[in-house]
This record gives C-alpha cells, sequence and structure tokens, in this order.
C-alpha cells in the first residue's frame, strides 16, 4: 500500500497526518464533529442518495425504485437496492451498508487515543493526530468506511467475498455498495436446533470459512473476526465473509503479530468447529 506523509495544521497544538495518499484532510470541524459531544436529538442523517445513484451510474448500474430498509447495521441501517444493468437490462439486488455520523459506534470513524505512546490498533489508521511540541502520536483515526472499501476492492474474484459495486462518500457519512446474498446470518443458523437446518453441514460450511479466511490472508487481509462477524450464508449454505471494517494487514509467512492474528483465527474457528461437534 502506498504511503505518503502529508501533514497539515489541526490546532494550535496538534498536526493531522494523513497516511493514505488517497485520502483527503480531515478539517478541524470534522475531528471536533468526530469527537463530540454527541447530540442524542439529531435526526439520523443517511447518506445522500444521489450520490449513491452517481457511484452506481460508473458501474453501469441504475437504481430502481426507493432504498428498501433491509435490517439494522452497527454503523447505522443497511439498505436493499434494487438495480438494472444499463446495457444488458438485467435486474438484481444489491446491498447498501451505510456508515452514519449520529452515534459513537455508528460512526464511520473511530478516534483511539494512544496516550503518545507507539502502537497499533487492530485495523489499519488512516490518520495520526500528533502533538506538535514532542512530534508524538496523540490519536489515531480509523477509517472504517475506507478500510471496508480497500478490503473489498482487493479481495474481488475470491469464492466467499461479496462482489464490489463501490463505496459512497458523503463527509462524515458514506455507505458500501456489494452483492445481495439471499440467505441467512451464519450467527442466526447457529442459534438453531439441528431439526430446523436438516439440509445444511454446519461442519462443513464452517470449513469454508476458513478456505474464505485463509484465502483472503494469502492476498494480506487478517479478518479480525472470522466467525464472530457477519457471514452470509446463500441458498446453498456457502458463506460469504462481508465484513471488513476491521483487519490486520500484513504477510502471514513470517513470524510476527500479523501472523499470530492468523493462526488466532483459525483457532477460533476450529474451537467453534469442535464445541458444535460435540452437541
Amino acid at each position: 500500500m502506498p504511503i505518503q506523509s502529508n501533514k497539515y495544521p489541526l490546532n494550535s497544538e496538534e498536526d493531522l497526518l494523513v497516511i493514505h495518499s488517497d485520502n483527503k484532510p480531515l478539517s478541524p470541524e470534522d475531528v471536533d464533529d468526530l469527537e463530540g459531544p454527541i447530540d442524542e436529538e439529531e435526526p439520523l442523517e443517511l447518506p445522500d442518495v444521489f450520490k449513491t445513484v452517481d457511484v452506481l451510474k460508473k458501474q453501469g448500474l441504475e437504481l430502481l425504485g426507493d432504498r428498501e430498509s433491509c435490517s439494522g447495521g452497527i454503523f447505522g441501517p443497511i439498505f436493499k437496492l434494487k438495480v438494472k444493468d444499463i446495457e444488458s437490462g438485467e435486474e438484481f439486488f444489491l446491498l447498501e451498508r451505510t456508515f452514519t455520523d449520529v452515534k459513537d459506534i455508528e460512526r464511520r470513524f473511530c478516534i483511539l487515543e494512544t496516550g503518545g505512546l507507539p502502537g497499533k490498533p487492530d485495523s489499519e489508521p488512516s490518520y495520526e493526530i500528533i502533538n506538535k511540541t514532542d512530534n508524538h502520536k496523540n490519536k489515531l483515526v480509523i477509517d472504517y468506511l475506507y478500510n471496508e472499501e480497500h478490503a473489498l476492492r482487493d479481495l474481488q474474484g475470491i469464492k466467499g467475498i461479496p462482489k464490489f459495486f463501490g463505496a459512497v462518500y458523503d463527509d462524515l457519512k458514506g455507505s458500501i455498495l456489494m452483492e445481495y446474498i439471499d440467505g441467512p446470518d451464519l450467527s442466526m443458523v447457529l442459534m438453531q436446533n439441528k431439526s430446523e437446518r436438516p439440509n445444511l453441514d454446519i461442519l462443513a460450511t464452517l470449513e469454508k470459512v476458513k478456505s474464505v479466511y485463509t484465502a483472503a490472508a494469502e492476498k494480506g487481509f487478517i479478518n479480525n473476526s472470522p466467525v464472530g462477524g457477519t457471514v452470509m450464508l446463500d441458498d446453498k449454505y456457502d458463506p460469504y465473509l462481508a465484513d471488513w471494517y476491521l483487519y490486520s494487514q500484513g504477510r502471514i509467512d513470517a513470524d510476527g503479530p500479523v501472523r499470530d492474528k492468523y493462526l488466532q483465527g483459525l483457532k477460533d474457528i476450529e474451537d467453534l468447529k469442535k464445541s458444535l461437534a460435540s452437541l
């Protein structure tokens, strides 16, 4: 990943360092908004649907009708979109996962206090906020939307990774457009009795989850929660790893924290298989 050191004055005491060359600087007002306080009475602000339409047009797609509410996500509402391929006329559905800026857990960004100490979070930061006096990092800023876009874009072609149709950026809000998997979430299936899922070999499904997880890790993206995050199942019970806002990035063929993270993910999958096999 290209790294470019772009430093911008944030206030009298701090500078903003833009780590990724394709990220735009945050303004002092943006950072203030991210740090709060939050107005709980503020209405939910969604990414502008016209920005979604523009991204779809770049993919050769036309939005048909309105957003259809699908479910609530950790970052904001999730919508089902009916679209048409402008060239072929084919109609199908996409999923739009929004990243809003209303409540702390629903934000597109996360600011981590570092206390001036070196360290790295469990996901790739996009910005650093640096103390001008001693040049130490005061805070790391993670852009969840950027992370998910970056991972999905680079992992296309792996069976079990949803097809990616673009990202919408609308100031501090945004959304991810991805393939709509018409099936249940693995976490919901695991809550069912065996009699409620007679055609599902759950151990075989988890082995497929491990294959997707490993294939992504071999391309440098280690999913932080391969069985704890969103894993969608299609009508054949094939799994799709849909959560990519948190990951560690690096090589797994050398000793170090990245490989340790990868091995922990494998262990989590195997532990779940063992617990289910004993039921």
